[in-house]
């Protein structure tokens, strides 16, 4: 052989060898949750042949062997949509992201009581809210997704307000929302008193949220209504993308937004910013609102994740007021005449940023900490009253989990605490037609909160799961009154302890049961804890409540129908109600004791799924319906003199409809032609404590259409139209309960909803 041939020879075979070897080296990753940035286990890669290759472990953790550069595989696995990767040697560790698929949702990880278990395996009533279920209307609102799970009621007939309910509470907020406790990426959204308000979330940032009904306090603490723990967007996995989204609709609704999106495995980036503007079905209800939201997530390493969150959001909103019956008959459309003189509205600017982080030291030790702060500005004229608010927190979660590895009774333990601080500043004027006037009252509030929580969970075999968990809960409120100093004071309730016991067995896929026993303490807000003149209500208690639940899971008909049953007591205690005592200020008492009793049962049947035809991608037809037997077992109202005034022992607790019902069905096509339609029906419902009025019941059809296609390989859009309230029906969705009509007036209970009424929008994204 010649020496030229030899060389030549002698480079093949090199080349061979590192081609070889290039193909053989391993390539790692971690596979994820999407949203709650939980590792999954037992997702399935196959490679372009659909022959698998390999399995993630229990902490998310996979290696691929066999496989060719920049081949495409796929992660697959139950209640998640099937993901693409391109697998890139040169990158290092990959960090694959799987969203849910709307389709599975009791399959799906939930990160509700920090299991990392699906829904169907998790004790307790955890329901999932998903981007498709909040897109299956024009996403201004989450008032359609919410009540779409039984059991929670959002109601809602202007942009400006929104009361969100979950088994009875929360019901009793004459403003925002009470004993209910939202985070946005396990940061609090509620304010150190209990008090939240939402309008600060852009609902189309949303990727996912998980609603825990009843109390939580083996994770989340204090609170008896339970928890919403929303999820910001992040970017599909491996997509870098641009996309630009337009929206209008009926009384004046249009709305503008631009989205970055970055899927990498080192950083996953979402950045968002919209303008939206909505003229209002009734005068004087007109909202403008500008989103900016990015949130990032970052890889440092296999074993750390941190996570950023920047929220900045304006709201300019009116307040058309509640009406009378006569009123809201005569002309829906008007606004409360004091409203109208008072020039009343909400005008708020809200800066939220969030830095978190999780680090997993090893198989068996992790944590997760986040920290945070809050502010805001509010000017807020009303009709008794001209506000002005400055409002600024901070604070921090932290929770460690640790596995020590037993072999008999695996348990896994966590502990963690939670601090919350709000200082509000706060100056209030005589209102003279939208104008401040003299000031009569400049008061601060420094609230602070904090629990700590301990919880631990037991396999008692490998189909059987013994919860136990405990949290300990202290508030106080410092008030200063700088114009009536003797009313300065401090209002400190009592540490409270809260258990919480859970068992759950799962005999098949067709049946989990899980029973449990969990307690609430709930107090007032520091806007509830006034009397009439203003000082501070000693004799005013904080909500406590205990919960028996029985809950029946899982799938049938070959895993196509899911269902979700619960029957649950929840027994309350100083329950506290509100009073109208002139307009404008309204106190609280303690209800002696009430009952909340209820079924709630949630049903989807896959008609169709990806995979039985070539046409239609899914048809899924889902059905969810509540049954709520609430009463006051013990409540009497009392004068200045404590003396009885009224006795209300039986009757039904306000605000609250006995059934509640909800359907709908989803179509979407290969082809990308969708169809989303739904119909809501409430009962009627008492609209005061005497069972003297009510609102009567009413039903809501909505639909919408669009066509979601990738024209080409860089260009993706959807175009949808919509109409709500189809049946053109009169009724008012958020009502004033316990409202009192002065100088002879009759009671002014009602805020009318929008009657038919269609919008249109045009998304286009530009892939990178």
């Amino acid at each position: 052989m010649s020496p030229y041939r030899y060389f030549i020879l002698s480079i093949g075979l090199v080349l061979c060898f590192l081609q070889s070897q290039a193909q053989t080296q391993a390539i790692k990753g971690h596979i994820y949750d999407s949203q709650t940035r939980a590792p999954l286990a037992d997702v399935v890669i196959l490679n372009s042949l659909k022959q698998p290759l390999t399995k993630s472990d229990a902490k998310g953790y996979f290696v691929i062997n066999d496989y060719q550069s920049q081949e495409v595989v796929q992660a697959v696995l139950v209640g998640y949509k099937t993901q693409n990767i391109q697998l890139k040697p040169a990158e290092g560790d990959l960090n694959v992201q799987l969203d849910a698929d709307g389709l599975s949702l009791n399959e799906v990880r939930v990160a509700g009581y920090n299991g990392n278990k699906t829904s169907k395996e998790t004790a307790g009533a955890i329901a999932l809210v998903t981007a498709k279920d909040i897109n299956r209307g024009s996403a201004v609102s989450f008032q359609s997704a919410l009540n779409a799970i039984p059991g929670v009621r959002m109601e809602q007939s202007t942009l400006s307000e929104a009361r969100i309910s979950i088994r009875g509470n929360g019901v009793r907020a004459s403003y925002g929302i009470r004993n209910v406790k939202v985070y946005v990426n396990e940061i609090p959204v509620t304010e150190a008193d209990g008090t939240t308000r939402i309008e600060a979330l852009d609902v189309n940032s949303i990727g996912r949220a998980e609603v825990i009904k009843g109390p939580a306090s083996s994770i989340y603490g204090a609170g008896t209504g339970g928890v919403i723990n929303f999820q910001l967007q992040r970017s599909p996995y491996q997509e870098q993308s641009l996309e630009a989204s337009g929206l209008i609709g009926a009384n004046g609704l249009h709305r503008l937004a631009t989205t970055y999106r970055n899927g990498g495995d080192k950083v996953n980036s979402y950045v968002s910013y919209g303008w939206q503007e909505y003229d209002g079905y009734r005068e004087h209800s007109n909202d403008m609102r500008r989103f900016l939201t990015g949130n990032f997530q970052l890889f440092p390493s296999d074993k750390r994740i941190i996570t950023l969150l920047v929220n900045r959001t304006t709201q300019h909103s009116q307040i058309p007021g509640s009406l009378t019956a006569d009123q809201a008959a005569a002309n829906p459309r008007q606004a409360n005449a004091t409203n109208l003189d008072k020039a009343a509205g909400r005008y708020q600017t809200w800066t939220r940023i969030g830095l978190g982080q999780q680090y997993r030291f090893n198989d068996q030790f992790s944590n997760t900490t986040s920290v945070f702060t809050y502010f805001y500005d509010l000017d807020h004229p009303l009709p008794y009253a001209y506000i002005r608010n400055f409002y600024q927190s901070y604070g921090g979660r932290t929770r460690f989990s640790y596995d020590p590895g037993f072999s008999t009774f695996p348990t896994r333990f966590t502990v963690g605490a939670e601090f919350n601080e709000g200082l509000t500043k706060g100056t209030q004027y005589v209102n003279n037609k939208g104008v401040e006037g003299a000031i009569n009252s400049n008061i601060d509030y420094q609230n602070t909160q904090y629990s700590l929580f301990y919880q631990s969970e037991t396999a008692l075999t490998n189909k059987t799961t013994l919860t136990l968990g405990l949290s300990y809960n202290s508030l106080k409120y410092d008030v200063n009154d700088y114009l009536k100093q003797n009313q300065s004071g401090l209002k400190k309730f009592n540490p409270q302890a809260t258990p919480r016991i859970a068992l759950s067995h799962t005999f098949s896929s067709a049946l989990s049961l899980h029973a449990s026993v969990s307690s609430g303490f709930s107090p007032p807000s520091s806007s509830e804890i006034k009397n009439v003149d203003g000082s501070i209500n000693p004799g005013l208690q904080a909500e406590k409540g205990i919960n028996y639940e029985l809950n029946a899971k899982g799938n049938l008909i070959k895993s196509r129908l899911e269902y979700d049953l619960a029957l649950f007591k929840m027994d309350m205690k100083g329950e506290l109600i509100g009073q109208s005592i002139q307009q404008g200020i309204t106190i609280y008492n303690n209800a002696g004791k009430t009952s909340h009793n209820g079924v709630e049962l949630a049903l989807s049947y896959q008609i169709l799924k990806p995979g039985d035809q070539d046409e239609v991608l899914s048809l899924r037809p889902f059905v969810a319906v509540t049954y709520s037997d609430f009463k006051f077992k013990d409540y009497k109202t009392l004068n200045a003199q404590s003396q009885v005034t009224a006795t209300y022992d039986g009757n039904k607790l306000t605000g609250i409809a006995p059934w509640v019902f909800n359907a709908g069905i989803d179509l979407e096509t290969k082809i990308g032609l969708y169809f989303y339609g739904s119909y809501y029906y409430t009962d009627r419902l008492p609209l005061n404590d005497a069972n003297s009025a009510f609102n009567p019941s009413y039903q809501v059809a909505n639909a919408k259409v669009g066509y979601k296609k990738q024209i080409l390989k860089c260009l993706e859009t959807n175009v949808y139209a919509g109409l709500d309230n189809i049946l053109n029906k009169s009724y008012s969705s958020i009502v004033s309960l316990n409202a009192v009509g002065f100088g002879g007036a009759a009671p002014a209970y009602f805020n009318p909803s929008p009657k038919r009424n269609g919008y249109g929008g045009l998304n286009v994204k530009y892939l990178f």
